[in-house]
């Protein structure tokens, strides 16, 4: 079993699901420790990792989360004083600095759209001044990328097809052979990996697909994750609304769940959705 979320420290937390694939040379550095990493071990984990920069240029330092100001003035943390915000034994944070060590390109350029959306802030018609800033569909998107992303790294197009029209027994069944030699499954939000590490029927992601060719696929998923980094970072400046995300059952993914090893798992369609109307 793997601990509920905000439980107590668990040093081998990464190799408990195959979700942490990405992130196990980078968490195996914390094997042994008897606590939540410390300050300087997040420090260490960051300088072994690049050191990792902002969009900014400004290399990241982890420090306190921002006393107010909410998600914005984190963001404008780490873009104007290169300062991570982690708060101590807490898995969430935890798991953002894991994604900043894997994903640093990609997160840099989440941070400076977030940053960039909230320059000038839009106000709802007919406010006045100091009414709350209107948040852009973008920045939603950014958001839902951020804590909730998957990246699909495919190199058969029909398989993304599917996936994009909700097929899920057509794609996780019928052409389960060609999803484990042509799809890679990534999960990239922060908020993803936590709950990955107690995984639950109705996890679902918004996944953002990627072309890749099949010799990169054949690599270990922290291979591939180097690899396609800047690629994803460039792809960011695309996301406009979340609707540019496509929502997908984790736990149907081959090899991340043992019942879906059995064809009626993907009978339930309360998971299994069939899609969009519009």
């Amino acid at each position: 079993m793997t601990p509920a979320p905000g439980s107590a420290w668990d040093d081998r937390f990464a190799t408990r699901s195959p979700m942490f694939e990405p992130y196990r040379p980078m968490a195996a550095r914390w094997h042994g420790y008897p606590a939540f990493p410390a300050r300087d071990a997040w420090t260490a984990a960051l300088a072994a990792a690049g050191p990792v920069a902002g969009a900014s240029g400004r290399v990241l330092v982890p420090g306190d989360v921002p006393a107010a100001g909410g998600a914005l003035a984190y963001e404008r943390s780490v873009w104007a004083e290169g300062v991570l915000g982690l708060r101590s034994d807490d898995w969430h944070d935890l798991m953002n600095l894991l994604v900043w060590c894997v994903f640093p390109a990609s997160k840099a350029r989440l941070n400076a759209g977030h940053v960039a959306e909230c320059g000038e802030p839009g106000h709802a018609a007919g406010a006045g001044a100091g009414a709350i800033p209107r948040r852009s569909a973008r920045r939603d998107a950014l958001t839902l990328f951020d804590e909730n992303g998957l990246l699909v790294a495919s190199a058969d197009p029909s398989l993304v097809e599917l996936l994009r029209a909700f097929r899920w027994r057509e794609l996780f069944v019928g052409r389960r052979t060609d999803v484990l030699r042509s799809l890679r499954f990534l999960v990239f939000g922060h908020g993803l990996l936590d709950k990955a590490r107690s995984p639950f029927v109705g996890l679902t992601a918004h996944a953002w697909v990627l072309d890749a060719p099949e010799a990169l696929l054949a690599q270990p998923a922290p291979a591939i994750a180097a690899a396609l980094d800047g690629e994803l970072a460039l792809a960011i400046d695309k996301l406009a609304s979340p609707r540019d995300l496509a929502p997908l059952p984790v736990l149907g993914i081959p090899g991340w769940w043992p019942a879906n090893d059995a064809p009626a798992f993907y009978d339930d369609a309360r998971y299994f959705r069939p899609g969009r109307q519009t």
